[in-house]
């Protein structure tokens, strides 16, 4: 039995994955085999990692193309069954995002912290900026049920050492992210019905219900990108970040605060569909309606044709913290909304 299986999902990051690979490399633990999953690339990226792969033959690297693109759950899913799936026997399982860096201790301190404290289901690495290494990214999420969101406790402070050697949260991201191979297989893979956004949360979620603690290890560090959201330029990111962050809280919140928290998501809707509209950006506002309405009708997995569409160019970019700071016109509108949409939320509920 190896010790882990690394797994990494790539989309057209030609100019990163090669240095994503590299970093994983050099690591100085070294009992592991390494699982890429590239999802249907439009660039060069495959040469990419298949020219990597040529060049280090020392190390384990199995490449599988997918002939279409499953979104970040479904391409780590993807690598992720291969490991299990194959003849080699893992103890760990690590997701790694194509535009994370590892530090050269990093897989074995998770491995590490993993071995010596059987509480902790997952681990994860403390998350620095890519284009700012002194700031650190993440290093724990909670969740929020009265904010309905994450809250990043340590986002953008600078590294002065004070922070505590593991910190305990309710959810981390999956760029740098091992959990026991015994626990995946009992709770399941990332959610691929989220495609993308949450889903990493969502099976953090799982992970604390089925007893385990989520870990992040100050010692295991790791560069991110943050991604690219090209929300500017299309409803993709407005979409599943909102549909995905209403079917969390529809599944997660306790009984006793549902009514807060609809009441709460649903202003939060109204708001933001007002601000996109007076941006002179219906599409944004057609994109957080068709995200809540799916919520709540149980549609998941990749958007339907045509809610992923490009947004008009504006120079504005309105918003509204609450309901009394929106334009005349629309304050009698939110309390309608609310009363019309309540009935549909709690449907949602009950589908979940």
């Amino acid at each position: 039995m190896k010790k882990a299986a690394i797994c990494i999902c790539n989309y057209n990051k030609r100019d990163m994955i090669g240095a994503c690979l590299q970093a994983v490399s050099e690591q100085k633990f070294s009992d592991f085999d390494v699982y890429v999953c590239d999802n249907h690339s439009t660039d060069d990226s495959v040469t990419v990692i298949e020219q990597f792969i040529k060049k280090h033959p020392e190390m384990n690297t199995r490449l599988l193309v997918t002939d279409e693109n499953l979104g970040g759950a479904g391409g780590f899913d993807t690598a992720l069954r291969a490991a299990l799936d194959a003849d080699e026997e893992y103890e760990y399982l690590m997701c790694v995002d194509n535009d994370c860096l590892l530090d050269e201790n990093c897989v074995g301190e998770l491995a590490d912290h993993l071995d010596k404290n059987p509480s902790s289901g997952m681990a994860a690495s403390k998350i620095y900026f890519l284009d700012n290494p002194d700031l650190i990214q993440c290093y724990g999420l909670d969740i929020s049920y009265k904010l309905c969101g994450t809250v990043s406790r340590y986002f953008g402070k600078p590294e002065d050492g004070t922070s505590p050697e593991v910190v305990y949260s309710d959810a981390a991201p999956a760029c740098a992210l091992m959990i026991r191979t015994s626990l995946a297989e009992k709770i399941g893979l990332l959610p691929e019905e989220n495609y993308i956004y949450w889903d990493d949360t969502t099976w953090c979620y799982r992970v604390r219900k089925a007893g385990y603690k989520v870990a992040n290890v100050g010692a295991a560090m790791a560069l991110h990108g943050l991604g690219q959201r090209a929300e500017v330029k299309n409803t993709f990111g407005t979409y599943y970040a909102w549909r995905n962050t209403i079917r969390y809280f529809l599944q997660t919140t306790p009984d006793d605060i549902f009514s807060e928290v609809a009441i709460k998501i649903l202003t939060d809707v109204y708001l933001e569909a007002c601000g996109d509209y007076e941006s002179g950006r219906p599409e944004r506002c057609a994109a957080v309606m068709a995200a809540l309405d799916d919520a709540v009708h149980g549609v998941c997995g990749k958007a339907r044709e045509g809610i992923i569409r490009d947004v008009s160019p504006s120079d504005q970019d309105i918003s509204y913290e609450t309901v009394d700071s929106l334009p005349e016109k629309y304050r009698a509108g939110a309390e309608i909304f609310l009363y019309t949409h309540y009935g549909l939320f709690l449907h949602g509920r009950s589908l979940q």
